[in-house]
């Protein structure tokens, strides 16, 4: 019996975007139209800031 080589292989589906993957939340409802908040995390306290140029900055 002959077995086509392009029939035992299994079909390969690409991992979906990363960006798909992970929880997602708009900086709106994040920040509750405030451009800066407290974060705590493991007992530390980080502030999250809108800059002039609508960029975000985390800081400890």
């Amino acid at each position: 019996m002959i077995v086509d080589p392009s029939l035992s292989r299994r079909a390969t589906v690409p991992p979906l975007p990363l960006e798909s993957r992970l929880p997602q939340i708009d900086t709106l409802a994040l920040m509750g139209g405030s451009r800066e908040l407290l974060i705590r995390h493991a007992g530390q306290e980080y502030r999250l800031r809108v800059t002039r140029a609508n960029k975000l900055i985390l800081t400890k």
